[in-house]
């Protein structure tokens, strides 16, 4: 290669890595200067789930209990995959009171990356499942405090007990995190899961005790059902 076009070449490659380094530092510059709002908004989310979803999970739960009386039913859990995952999208209502408390939660990592697109209810899918679910026995596994699920959908998470999908928490799911992911280019998430619901170490304590004896979960997946 003639020494000119070599020269042109490299210089070519060195232009380019250094507008590369520019516009690295400019959005360095840009998020630094973002951090606080962003902060700020992460603490101030207050949780959403609309009420579609709750009416579904409501719905869902009545037909369960017509079929078995016998179980009582005393807190419900309505996860709405449909929202980000650094936003809370799990509320917990009493079915006593009606009070209701909101977290995040992670989804399964072949659903999707910052939304969850798509649910499986096959084992090794390492992906979320749709549907109603019967919370067991707490017990302390790999993760920690952690609850046993029972799939109730025959059609859409059946295989939870076989694909060992419970709730337990992680150090992923935490606004450092979501932090992390947003300086790396990762984007603003949460990690994810094998498919388990999965909530921050603060959280798990009274998630627990709520969904203890007597609780269920919906995941609803909005328009990607």
């Amino acid at each position: 290669m003639p020494r000119r076009k070599r020269d042109n070449r490299n210089h070519t490659i060195s232009s380019m890595r250094t507008g590369t380094l520019t516009i690295l530092r400019i959005l360095s510059v840009a998020l630094l200067l973002l951090l606080p709002l962003v902060v700020t908004a992460l603490l101030r989310d207050a949780g959403h789930v609309p009420n579609e979803a709750v009416a579904e999970a409501k719905a869902a739960l009545e037909q369960y209990k017509v079929l078995h009386p016998e179980d009582s039913a005393r807190t419900l859990a309505v996860v709405d995959f449909s929202r980000p995952s650094f936003l809370k999208r799990m509320v917990l209502i009493d079915l006593k009171t009606g009070r209701r408390s909101t977290y995040r939660v992670a989804h399964g990592k072949n659903s999707g990356t910052i939304l969850a697109r798509s649910f499986s209810n096959v084992p090794e899918s390492n992906m979320s499942s749709l549907g109603l679910y019967r919370v067991c026995i707490p017990y302390q596994g790999d993760h920690g405090l952690a609850l046993r699920l029972d799939g109730l959908d025959s059609l859409q998470n059946s295989n939870a007990g076989m694909r060992d999908i419970v709730l337990h928490s992680a150090d992923y799911v935490s606004i450092p995190y979501i932090l992390m992911n947003l300086f790396t280019l990762s984007g603003p998430r949460i990690g994810r899961s094998n498919g388990c619901f999965v909530v921050s170490r603060e959280d798990v304590d009274p998630v627990v005790r709520k969904l203890a004896g007597g609780g269920f979960i919906y995941a609803w997946g909005g328009e990607a059902e």
